[in-house]
């Protein structure tokens, strides 16, 4: 093991002070997102028809379909939509086929471009 020599310490630590920081002070100064990126999924409840196809094709089975009663348009008509899905955050892999498999126009099922967040409780990362 390699000993340090007395007083190399004090030094390094004051001319850390003075440096810049090398890591981003985020969320203060939002970073350039890459296009293309696969951030948090977000569900439109409004576009919604309540299909469930959502839930068939994901891999991980992170997307439920809890009851929700109501009316929506959809390609012209008003259907009654019977479900919503709700989708686990933390097992969600982000693959995006939820999205692929969505029939309505605009997407009711996509991912944003927005980073999710760390959760120390799985039941708070539902949406």
């Amino acid at each position: 093991m390699k000993r340090r020599r007395p007083g190399t310490l004090l030094p390094e630590m004051f001319r850390s002070l003075v440096r810049r920081p090398a890591t981003q002070p985020y969320p203060k100064v939002q970073i350039p997102v890459p296009e293309g990126f696969r951030g948090k999924i977000g569900v439109n409840p409004v576009l919604c028809i309540g299909c469930s196809l959502c839930a068939i094709v994901c891999p991980t089975l992170c997307i439920d379909m809890v009851p929700d009663a109501r009316e929506v348009p959809f390609k012209g008509k008003t259907i009654t939509r019977k479900k919503l899905p709700e989708v686990r955050l933390l097992d969600c892999i982000r693959c995006g086929l939820c999205e692929d498999a969505c029939p309505t126009d605009p997407k009711a099922i996509f991912l944003t471009e927005k980073f999710s967040r760390a959760y120390t409780n799985k039941d708070a990362a539902v949406e």
